[in-house]
């Protein structure tokens, strides 16, 4: 007859208990973080929302449309990108500072 000692699914359940009662007390153990107080913030939003759906709508589409709407898909978010791109051009350069021009002194004789 096999003794108690030998089995090896008791081994693994007494394994199975010790970890799980180590883990326990880590757990009853740890402290709440710094910040335990604070409300989880959601992901931060992508800048442009709208992109990005019009984006995922494209990836989505791209392989059950036909060849020729997905060429014309394309070119629509092309021309899109394209004015995108202008728009923020625009802005950056009204965001830009003129040169600065030299200030004049003016040497004041001193008697």
């Amino acid at each position: 007859m096999a003794d108690a000692a030998d089995d090896p699914y008791a081994d693994a359940e007494r394994l199975m208990r010790e970890a799980q009662r180590v883990a326990d007390a880590a757990a009853a153990a740890a402290e709440p973080p710094p910040r335990g107080w604070e409300v989880p913030r959601e992901p931060a939003a992508a800048a442009f929302p709208d992109l990005s759906a019009l984006l995922a709508l494209v990836e989505t589409l791209k392989g059950t449309v036909p060849t020729e709407l997905a060429q014309q898909l394309g070119d629509a978010m092309r021309e899109l990108l394209i004015a995108l791109r202008a728009i923020l051009d625009y802005s950056i350069a009204r965001l830009e500072r003129p040169a600065a021009e030299p200030i004049q002194v003016e040497d004041i004789p001193i008697e």
